[in-house]
């Protein structure tokens, strides 16, 4: 985008710098932009070119008409030529062109003066100053050195408006997106408890007809035919915890009040994550081996979800476990926190995925193809539990060696019944 000269100077800036050199040099001045408009003139209008080009209007003679041809003589500095114009009555001018990326965009008259070699004005008595070349050449010097810096501040100004005009409109888009991300999500939510809410009465139906049939309770079943309801239980089970997870995804974890906390014993807990999940050991053929103390303290926890997160590690530990293997649970209490470690030998997590495990929707092999399956939702909502139980998880884990989990919890503080704080 091209700017004019006023769009780029600060006109009360450049007033002040000009006022300053012309009262050095005892001179008058004007500045016209580059439609020939009149932007400055120092002082009280002494000095105005006319409209035209050629065309000065010394205050001292009146109008007189040059043209371009009967210039006296053109000089440079450096890079900045002058012309010098002179009257009738040995009055000169000096007029210099300022040129930004290569455009003209404004015209500096000085004027009117006497070159030191004059003695005189012809036929009039003039008060005007008397100029060196080297006072000449210094004022357009000067003056383009400042006119450099203003017009640059001028157009990084305009820059940065432009910049904030745009970020005004960013910030505007932005605002618009995040309301129909807003608006995408809690449809997102609805959507998803609509679906949980849906599919866990008929799935309660199938799994307690299929147990009434599993127990003979509906007449006598033969071993194939156990075996087939025993699979299907199994699934069934895989489909609850789907269910489960897809409860959580709608929930902020950072809201208490949908926790209900009481006292609980953490190896009971665990003896009824192992029982759930019985159909599921059997089925691979999985030992257990389980180390808790006898004097096992309260915890101080919501009991369904302290199960949830148990029933993720524990199903995840039997999904990566080979056929036969041995999955080991257990627990310590030290100060006053509970400490639980799930470990499986397994497969193992790669050390560049161990950072991302806990992340939401986080597979690490996500192809269609995978050999694992599962929605990456788990870990997750393990995480999300145990934080809000005032707890933390880690795991450690190596490749063909398998995976331990890590959970400490705050043991409930007798006097108080409420959670110690952790240091």
């Amino acid at each position: 985008m091209e700017y004019g000269f006023t769009d780029l100077v600060n006109v009360g800036e450049l007033h002040e710098l000009m006022d300053v050199f012309c009262r050095d040099y005892s001179i008058s001045c004007t500045v016209l932009d580059s439609f020939n408009n009149t932007v400055l003139s120092l002082p009280d209008d002494q000095s105005v070119p006319c409209e035209g080009n050629n065309t000065i209007r010394c205050y001292t003679c009146g109008c007189l008409h040059y043209e371009k041809d009967n210039v006296n003589n053109e000089t440079d500095i450096g890079q900045k030529t002058y012309h010098l114009y002179r009257c009738t009555h040995d009055l000169t001018h000096a007029m210099f062109q300022f040129v930004f990326e290569g455009r003209h965009i404004a015209s500096i008259f000085i004027g009117p003066f006497l070159q030191e070699y004059d003695m005189g004005c012809k036929g009039v008595v003039c008060n005007v100053p008397v100029l060196k070349n080297s006072d000449i050449e210094m004022f357009i010097s000067r003056t383009c050195k400042f006119l450099d810096l203003l017009v640059n501040a001028g157009k990084l100004n305009l820059k940065l408006r432009t910049y904030e005009s745009l970020l005004v409109d960013y910030e505007k888009e932005l605002s618009s997106s995040r309301e129909k991300i807003s608006s995408l999500d809690q449809m997102k939510k609805e959507l998803i408890s609509i679906f949980s809410h849906e599919m866990r009465t008929p799935l309660s139906i199938i799994k307690g007809y299929n147990e009434l049939l599993y127990d003979g309770i509906l007449g006598p079943v033969c071993n194939a035919q156990s075996e087939a309801l025993d699979k299907s239980l199994i699934n069934i089970n895989k489909l609850e915890r789907i269910v489960d997870s897809l409860q959580y995804v709608g929930i902020d974890h950072s809201d208490t009040h949908i926790y209900d906390f009481l006292p609980l014993n953490l190896s009971d807990l665990v003896e009824t994550t192992l029982v759930h999940s019985a159909r599921s050991i059997k089925e691979k053929q999985l030992k257990l081996h389980t180390e808790f103390p006898d004097d096992m303290p309260v915890i101080r926890g919501d009991s369904k979800k302290l199960f949830h997160a148990f029933s993720y590690l524990l199903d995840n530990a039997i999904k990566f476990s080979p056929q036969g293997s041995t999955i080991s649970i257990s627990a310590r209490h030290e100060d006053d926190r509970l400490y639980l470690s799930i470990r499986d030998n397994g497969v193992g997590i790669p050390e560049e995925n161990i950072s991302r495990i806990f992340e939401e929707f986080y597979q690490g092999d996500s192809s269609l193809t995978r050999k694992y399956s599962g929605m990456g939702l788990g870990l997750n909502i393990c995480q999300r539990i145990i934080n809000c139980h005032k707890g933390n998880i880690r795991v450690e884990s190596r490749i063909n060696q398998g995976s331990t989990f890590h959970i400490d919890l705050p043991l409930m503080n007798p006097e108080s019944n409420v959670f110690f704080e952790a240091e």
